[in-house]
């Protein structure tokens, strides 16, 4: 992470508005975009390539393809059919619209991640502090908190594992919750690294495994 800002601090020269790529212009947007301050905003129907800021949002309308969104302070919203390579968030919500196609997985750190249905994520889900909700998706990788709900609904296939880890430094006395639909298919296992109360099918059970982090 450090390198990103520092590359971020030498090269920005913009001012802290919000950059739009779109408007009423017809031409397709190539090109990354590196921000300090301010937000980045792509207009439908657009081409982009690397989006990148540490203080704003980052927001993708309707059918835009991008390649890697990076915020620090600052959350990624992205339309409906839209197609990217991969988002990571430290402090910040992800939250994308229908039929979504990432290329390589998507992290927050504090933050949610949403995601409506038909998503394709070649990748893992991770978010340390944040909640994890997920429709009819199909997911190479795994999905991994520490402290947040997870949520898996519809007909959604997970390849990788469902992961609670060790909460480091939790002062939160509240225990998350694991909710899976009996539609969905898990060819992974459940790894819980702490308590979790879970609301899951019969069938995923003997899935379930006990981890202890005690040296």
């Amino acid at each position: 992470m450090s390198a990103i800002l520092t590359a971020l601090i030498v090269s920005a020269s913009l001012s802290g508005c919000v950059i739009n790529v779109g408007g009423h212009s017809s031409a397709d947007y190539h090109g990354d975009v590196t921000k300090v301050f301010g937000g980045i905003d792509i207009g439908e129907n657009r081409q982009s390539g690397d989006l990148t800021t540490v203080n704003g949002n980052i927001s993708l309308r309707d059918n835009v393809t991008a390649e890697e969104l990076t915020t620090v302070n600052g959350s990624v919203t992205i339309g409906d059919f839209c197609e990217i390579d991969g988002v990571t968030v430290v402090n910040g919500d992800i939250e994308a619209g229908k039929m979504l196609v990432s290329h390589d997985g998507m992290e927050s750190v504090n933050g949610d991640i949403s995601l409506a249905p038909g998503a394709r994520v070649d990748g893992s889900l991770t978010s340390v502090n944040g909640d994890i909700s997920v429709a009819d998706i199909q997911l190479t990788g795994s999905i991994e908190t520490a402290n947040g709900d997870i949520m898996i609904t519809g007909n959604s296939l997970i390849k990788g594992d469902i992961v609670y880890d060790d909460p480091e430094n939790n002062d939160s006395h509240s225990t998350p919750e694991l909710t899976i639909d009996e539609s969905v298919q898990l060819d992974g296992e459940i790894i819980l690294k702490r308590d979790v109360v879970l609301h899951i099918p019969a069938t995923m059970q003997s899935k379930v495994r006990y981890q202890s982090t005690a040296m």
